[in-house]
């Protein structure tokens, strides 16, 4: 597995816990480098507010794939 597949990717939605994060695309910062997954970030019934995570967002965020048992 690549470090890339052990990151957001573009077109899901991802569950920790009450908070989702739709990812809309993931591309490097262009003022240092850094990897951000940019799109939406949201609990149900609330308005979304759009948002970049990073690497430790990933790590430290226990986020799981919707679709793979969460409620997209």
């Amino acid at each position: 597995m690549s470090a890339r597949d052990e990151f957001f990717s573009p077109g899901r939605t991802y569950q920790r816990r009450r908070w989702h994060f739709q990812c809309l695309a993931v591309a490097p910062s262009p003022f240092d480098g850094e990897v951000r997954a940019v799109g939406f970030l949201f609990r149900q019934g609330e308005p979304a507010t759009a948002t970049a995570l990073d690497q430790d967002d990933w790590i430290h965020g226990e986020w799981a794939d919707a679709a793979e048992g969460g409620a997209a």
